[in-house]
């Protein structure tokens, strides 16, 4: 993953530096992603929901939805559609099914 923004426009790292004492070059987890732009709610967070079903209209009740509405995260690309799109092709990822349904097996 590539760094992330903080809310002030600064480069926020996903990974810890290489020259990090205790955990170098390890993903420092959504926690101290969450704490570091302020988001932290103080009543805490749950890491998910239970069975992932996220009360209607709640944007701070697990960690991973809080993330997946950031303009961040919502507004990154996958990797390998930039590396598509800037050599000029058209990157259309499909739905997951069976192998025979697919766009492609019909031609």
């Amino acid at each position: 993953m590539r760094n992330g923004k903080l809310p002030t426009g600064e480069s926020q790292p996903f990974y810890f530096p290489l020259d990090h004492p205790m955990m170098p070059s390890w993903f420092k987890g959504m926690e101290t992603i969450i704490c570091k732009c302020g988001l932290w709610p103080a009543g805490g967070l749950l890491a998910q929901y239970p069975n992932f079903y996220c009360p209607l209209g709640r944007i701070d009740c697990c960690y991973c939805w809080l993330l997946f509405l950031q303009p961040d995260f919502v507004e990154q690309k996958p990797l390998l559609q930039e590396f598509i799109e800037r050599c000029s092709h058209l990157c259309d990822f499909y739905p997951k099914y069976h192998c025979e349904m697919n766009f492609i097996e019909q031609y």
